[in-house]
């Protein structure tokens, strides 16, 4: 349950909740995002959710979203597009070649959409085509030197915001919440919330985004 990304109103601006007095005193952005998301759970609360659930539900999905957020404008700088980056992610997490077939297939896009691509990734010296000496008639793509030192790149850079966000908890405290998460995210398994399947038209959101350590999807 989150919102759709959206500059709040005015009136939300100066909404406090939970006795907290108004004031005239600009907030610091990490508090304002706090307040913020209080008001949002409020909201949610009000309308018969449970608060415990919301409150890490909601709080996920903000730092997921800005997060997403740089990550677009890294890859931006960078001038690598979002379906050039699952390439390149997709092959690295493979720790081999892949067909088009199957990038295709991972990236959620149409074959043809595919090869364009492959074609413009080989102009730029980020992948290769080569036959696979197993099957003659099937082609097989991977990373150049150029492709894996502008995906280490990418990670490494990542890494160091990615870290710095953390930067106010304990070693343990960041241990414990990967604990935690990893128990979330295997509960989607047996959870309510099917996968998106069969899209051919586009990439999916957070794997758009997200160029996450190990070339995997984002959480969020």
């Amino acid at each position: 349950m989150v919102d759709q990304v959206q500059q709040p109103d005015e009136a939300d601006e100066v909404e406090q909740l939970d006795g907290v007095e108004q004031t005239d005193e600009v907030v610091p952005a990490s508090q304002g995002e706090v307040a913020d998301l209080r008001r949002q759970v409020a909201a949610y609360v009000a309308a018969g959710a449970d608060e415990s659930v919301q409150r890490v539900i909601s709080a996920v999905h903000r730092v997921s979203r800005r997060l997403n957020q740089w990550y677009d404008q890294q890859l931006a700088d960078l001038e690598v597009s979002g379906g050039e980056w699952t390439v390149l992610s997709e092959i690295a997490r493979a720790g081999n070649r892949l067909t088009p077939t199957q990038l295709a297939s991972l990236a959620h896009v149409a074959p043809s959409s595919m090869t364009h691509r492959l074609d413009r990734m080989v102009d730029r010296d980020l992948v290769d085509r080569a036959t696979d000496p197993s099957n003659r008639t099937r082609v097989l793509v991977g990373l150049t030197e150029t492709g894996w030192q502008l995906y280490a790149t990418t990670i490494q850079e990542s890494n160091l915001v990615e870290t710095d966000l953390m930067r106010g908890l304990t070693s343990r405290q960041v241990q414990d919440l990967a604990h935690l998460l990893e128990k979330l995210l295997a509960g989607l398994d047996d959870s309510a919330l099917e996968p998106v399947r069969g899209r051919a038209t586009a990439e999916p959101v957070t794997r758009r985004r997200r160029p996450s350590p190990d070339g995997g999807a984002a959480v969020g």
